[in-house]
């Protein structure tokens, strides 16, 4: 195919995606083809296009799903009540954690998933 004769194809492509018997033939004798060579050109073009489509549509869902991945970390947060108790929770410095994480967290990555990132107490 020529420069020309693919643009006028692409061309038509862009306006219908599936052409009748007769387009075919009026656009087989304006290019000087013959309607097997412009039905098979329109037949590897539609599979083309839809490639391309599908590739598009698994990229905008690679990203889609990556942006909207959400990490969820389990954490419990524990007062320290100790003995001397009240209102601020006085009790005496290192004896009991603040805070405590009772699950493993974990993060999810793509490749590595369920990577534990702390030990439960």
């Amino acid at each position: 195919f020529s420069r020309s004769q693919v643009f006028q194809l692409e061309s038509t492509f862009d306006m219908k995606r599936y052409l009748s018997s007769s387009e075919r033939a009026g656009l087989a004798a304006s290019l000087h083809l013959t309607e097997t060579q412009v039905k098979i050109w329109f037949q590897n073009r539609r599979n083309k296009w839809k490639r391309q489509l599908a590739a598009e549509l698994e990229a905008a869902n690679l990203s889609h799903a990556a942006a909207q991945r959400i990490v969820r970390v389990p954490i419990l947060y524990h007062e320290n009540s100790g003995a001397e108790g009240g209102a601020g929770g006085g009790g005496a410095p290192g004896t009991q954690p603040l805070l405590t994480f009772p699950h493993p967290v974990y993060y999810s990555h793509p490749v590595v998933t369920s990577v534990p990132l702390l030990r439960p107490v």
